[in-house]
């Protein structure tokens, strides 16, 4: 009888060993994961470098005009194969495509700079700062007289005035003077060496005298081609200007 009395007990730790719970497998999966565990140890697949985003927005569509607002300056910009065409203030700029990391870069050889960059652009006209640039929806006004047939155009400050003169052997001449709030025209001026005279139908004088000689805008700060003095009546009218046509 003493030989089975130890029966008892290793029943007991039979038992016990069978309620305890076995240790995990590796790479144990749940069972709803619907994947192996070859799949699961996969790492997470990197995108190749062509497929990642880039954050430089796309350039213009080939021979079609984007507006911009670079500062005080409203200008046109149109791409022609890998040459972009900027025009503003009675001038044009032809600056081709450089390499660039930042963006999509075009420059000439005389310092001349548009970059177009994640958020809008930057201008960079030869001898003066940069100027950061944004789209907008407005035609620059010196473009616009262009494709009406204006000859010559100025702006000045402090009042705020422009003048406009057409084409031809007698030209006609407008000016929207002290921020609006004057409006001349003569209808025929006459040539007088690079400038124009002539008479108002109310019978005031008018005289735009121009001189070739660079002049710098006090509100854009940018550089145009000619000194302008305008002369109505007993009033007199300084600013810069330049030929459209050239």
């Amino acid at each position: 009888m003493r030989s089975i009395q130890w029966l008892p007990g290793l029943c007991a730790l039979f038992a016990l060993g069978a309620c305890q719970p076995s240790a995990p497998t590796p790479n144990a999966l749940p069972a709803d994961s619907g994947k192996t565990a070859s799949q699961q140890a996969l790492p997470t697949p990197v995108p190749a470098p062509d497929a990642l985003a880039s954050k430089t927005p796309p350039s213009p569509a080939r021979n079609s005009a984007e507006h911009w607002q670079c500062g005080e300056i409203l200008l046109d910009a149109r791409l022609d194969g890998d040459t972009l065409h900027l025009g503003f203030s009675g001038r044009s700029l032809t600056l081709p495509h450089v390499e660039s990391l930042t963006g999509a870069r075009y420059a000439d050889g005389t310092g001349n700079e548009f970059m177009r960059q994640e958020n809008g652009a930057k201008l960079i006209l030869a001898g003066d700062e940069g100027r950061d640039c944004s789209r907008s929806e407005r035609t620059s006004p010196w473009i616009e007289a262009a494709a009406r047939g204006i000859a010559f155009r100025a702006v000045g400050s402090e009042p705020g005035w422009f003048v406009e003169v057409g084409k031809g052997e007698a030209p006609p001449l407008h000016a929207t003077l002290d921020y609006g709030d004057r409006k001349i025209e003569v209808t025929a001026t006459h040539p007088a060496d690079l400038g124009y005279t002539g008479t108002t139908a109310d019978g005031t004088s008018v005289a735009l005298k121009i001189q070739r000689t660079t002049c710098h805008d006090g509100m854009s700060g940018e550089a145009f081609e000619a000194t302008v003095q305008l002369v109505v009546g007993d009033k007199n009218y300084r600013g810069c200007g330049a030929f459209m046509a050239d």
